[in-house]
């Protein structure tokens, strides 16, 4: 009996034990079933998020609204010059053809005109806009002042600071920074320019140079390494100068002699100057510096050696280039439509002027005009005037401005290294020099001071004392306004 008791508890156990098992083991399996169907939600809510996103990224992103055209309003602009410029009916060039298509397409799109006329000669216009501003009628929209009066005119309170206008950007690489630096006062800009043509650069006859056993490309090689100095200037001037048949008198030479052009080049070229401004902004008498003594005690003697050639005619420098009496000759840039070769068969070269024991760099002398809008006119036609002045010294759209001003000059050159090497070098910023002294030039005789020199009549030291007195007493002027 007891053994079937206990038989049967153990029975009883054992049933229950395999119960429990297989209660675990289902609730697992619906553990599993559950887990999966969540998975598989889970993945389709994923599945058409997914979907959601695609459909949203197929749909067209709408274009953002264009800009309102600005429209001038019919304004007709004039801009005060000495002579007048209109569009040509035979372009010389695509390019021209694209700036004048671009001009008409701008007036037309932005409802203005823009026209230079000639409303008086290079020394009135300075007195037509005062005239006509204090009369609360200015003349023109825009004046172009001559560089002789720039200063003047800078200070006269007559022009509208460009400075506070939005509708130009006088950090454009178009405009002159060299004549944007000489119209500024504080934080005020009075005028603007685009790069113009620079002075006291050194033309070279390639033929000259070979026959005296040089490199017919060696001043542009020179002047990339930096090693085109005054003294090598020196050294190769006397190769170059030769008497070719024996007879004690030289035949070629190595630079026409001009002793203002010269003079100034070698004072800007040792980071000289005429006249100055301090840090008061008021003009002094540089020419007492060490730098500019230097460079006048240079020159002198330079002119007393038999290297360069006074032509017989007051004009006859180039005459000189044309003939290839000399090897080199100093004059500006602008020059270089002179030299074609109808004037001159021999080909030429172009570097900047050798530079000073006290330059770490070359320079070149910008002599530039201003294009001014006079301070009479509001705001919000400043603005406007502003916006077409802009338009109107562009290029087309089609021509990138630092390729076209090198595309406008590789047809005046005989090589591409005056334009790829020393335009580019004497475009760059520090490079310019302005001669402040222009500004004086109408009353007083500027290059005297360096023709005293080189006529003998004085030493350097005695004729910058000479005339000194006669500066200052311009610069007091200019300073007391």
């Amino acid at each position: 009996m007891n053994k079937k008791f206990k038989y049967l508890v153990l029975t009883a156990m054992v049933m229950s034990i395999l119960t429990a098992c297989g209660g675990e083991t289902a609730e697992v399996e619906d553990t599993k079933i559950e887990n999966v169907e969540q998975q598989e939600t889970t993945q389709s809510d994923n599945n058409t998020e997914i979907a959601q996103k695609d459909v949203e990224t197929s749909q067209p992103v709408p274009e953002p609204e264009p800009e309102p055209v600005r429209d001038l309003g019919g304004l007709e602009i004039i801009q005060a010059e000495w002579s007048d410029t209109v569009e040509p009916e035979v372009k010389r060039s695509s390019q021209e053809e694209a700036l004048w298509e671009y001009r008409n397409e701008m007036m037309d799109t932005h409802n203005f005109t823009y026209a230079q006329k000639a409303l008086g000669t290079y020394s009135t216009l300075l007195e037509l806009l005062s005239t006509s501003s204090l009369a609360d009628d200015p003349a023109a929209q825009v004046f172009r002042i001559h560089a002789n009066f720039i200063l003047a005119a800078r200070d006269s309170g007559l022009l509208y600071d460009l400075a506070t206008l939005d509708s130009i950007d006088l950090e454009d690489s178009k405009w002159s920074s060299s004549l944007i630096d000489t119209m500024t006062v504080g934080d005020s800009v009075y005028g603007v320019t685009k790069f113009g043509r620079p002075g006291r650069v050194i033309f070279f006859n390639k033929r000259l140079f070979e026959e005296a056993g040089l490199d017919p490309d060696l001043l542009y090689d020179l002047q990339a390494s930096g090693e085109w100095t005054w003294d090598k200037f020196i050294e190769l001037s006397e190769l170059l100068t030769k008497d070719t048949d024996n007879d004690g008198v030289n035949d070629i030479y190595a630079i026409n002699s001009h002793y203002g052009n010269f003079g100034s080049a070698a004072v800007f070229s040792n980071g000289g100057t005429f006249m100055d401004i301090d840090e008061n902004g008021n003009y002094f008498y540089d020419l007492k510096s060490p730098e500019s003594m230097e460079a006048l005690e240079w020159a002198s003697n330079f002119w007393k050696t038999d290297l360069d050639l006074i032509p017989e005619h007051w004009d006859g420098h180039k005459q000189l280039f044309y003939s290839g009496k000399i090897a080199m000759y100093l004059g500006s840039e602008w020059e270089c439509t002179t030299l074609g070769v109808d004037q001159m068969t021999d080909d030429w070269g172009m570097v900047a002027f050798p530079k000073g024991p006290q330059a770490d760099q070359y320079m070149a002398i910008y002599t530039d005009d201003a294009y001014i809008i006079p301070a009479s006119y509001s705001k919000e036609e400043a603005e406007d005037i502003a916006f077409a002045l802009d338009i109107w010294t562009n290029e087309a759209p089609e021509y990138d401005y630092e390729e076209a001003w090198m595309t406008a000059l590789y047809p005046l050159y005989r090589d591409s290294r005056a334009v790829d090497e020393t335009m580019v070098l004497l475009r760059t910023p520090g490079i310019g020099q302005v001669d402040h002294s222009a500004s004086i030039a109408g009353n007083i005789k500027k290059n005297l001071v360096v023709d005293q020199i080189g006529w003998g009549h004085m030493t350097p030291n005695e004729s910058v004392e000479n005339q000194e007195p006669l500066w200052q007493s311009e610069l007091d002027k200019l300073n007391a306004k």
